[in-house]
């Protein structure tokens, strides 16, 4: 029926407009289609089909080709969102290493200028010791 209704269609030529105008929408119309013209339309018909159908298919497998990039698309971003994340952590504790070797130096310098302090004093105790000790022994010599 429906090769039948895209002959007449196809087909204006045979129908003349007499009689579409007489013809109501509900009846039928009945139109002589020479054999050869009716199996030209129907193998136009069937590869026409055939070509919906090949399209179809393309279409699906490119619809399942699209679903598999977007899936991959997603799985790669939460990839580089791991990867961002898991960077943070290095550079974090590089900075943390780096405050604790600055502190670490720092103290290492004041315990460099303690040390020189204390050193200086023993020093100067021993200075003034060893005078006191000249002197007394000068004092109890004379």
């Amino acid at each position: 029926m429906l090769s039948l209704s895209l002959a007449l269609s196809a087909l204006p030529g045979y129908c003349s407009a007499a009689d579409a105008a007489v013809a109501a929408p509900r009846q039928e119309v009945m139109v002589s289609v020479p054999l050869s013209r009716l199996t030209e339309l129907q193998s136009l018909i069937n590869r026409q089909e055939q070509r919906l159908n090949r399209l179809q298919e393309l279409l699906g497998g490119q619809s399942s080709t699209l679903t598999e990039q977007s899936s991959s698309i997603s799985q790669l971003r939460q990839e580089l969102i791991t990867a961002k994340s898991s960077l943070s952590k290095p550079e974090q504790i590089i900075s943390e290493q780096n405050k604790s070797l600055t502190s670490l130096s720092e103290s290492i310098k004041q315990d460099k200028r303690r040390m020189q302090r204390i050193k200086r004093q023993r020093l100067l105790w021993q200075v003034v010791a060893f005078g006191t000790v000249t002197i007394f022994l000068k004092e109890k010599t004379t």
